[in-house]
């Protein structure tokens, strides 16, 4: 129930702020390849992430970024384990922060429609993810500590991501 609520709040705020703040910053919108590697006990049973992401915001003040993010990620598993591939779909709002003209950090949360090869739809978790990166031009290259909420358990999997991609701002 938390989750639902605070992806709504997310939501309405994407929608309402862009109108408040639209004479103080610029646009920003791009997209990313990801790679990656699951973390902790999540390794034992994932060797590898991949995925794309799309990207879209506006800014609040200056280097400041109110963004959203959509995305794909599939897990890789070890031929042991019988859950099979993992499948994500990170639906996000977050912050990116640029203190240096090249260099940025990032933070995001919201929900992750989480799906393997045992269960028939998608179950939503609290997915998020925090990170740095450097821009070169509108090229970018950030690396990102990502995790998402386990259902049944307690604990999250954890991985970390390298991101290659675009971001116009």
């Amino acid at each position: 129930m938390k989750q639902k609520i605070l992806f709504s709040v997310l939501v309405a705020l994407l929608g309402f702020l862009p109108g408040a703040f639209a004479q103080k910053g610029k646009a920003i919108f791009g997209g990313n390849v990801i790679v990656g590697a699951p973390l902790g006990d999540f390794r034992n049973d994932y060797k590898s992430v991949f995925g794309v992401e799309g990207l879209a915001g506006f800014g609040v003040a200056q280097n400041v970024y109110l963004t959203g993010t959509l995305g794909f990620q599939s897990y890789a598993p070890e031929s042991y384990n019988p859950y099979g591939k993992i499948t994500v779909v990170p639906l996000k709002a977050g912050v990116r922060f640029y203190p240096a003209n090249n260099f940025f950090l990032t933070g995001n949360a919201g929900l992750g429609l989480v799906r393997d090869e045992t269960i028939d739809a998608r179950e939503s978790r609290f997915a998020y993810d925090v990170g740095a990166g450097l821009n070169f031009s509108i090229f970018n290259a950030s690396v990102h500590y990502d995790g998402w909420q386990k259902k049944n358990t307690s604990g999250g999997s954890h991985s970390v991501l390298l991101k290659l991609g675009i971001a116009i701002r």
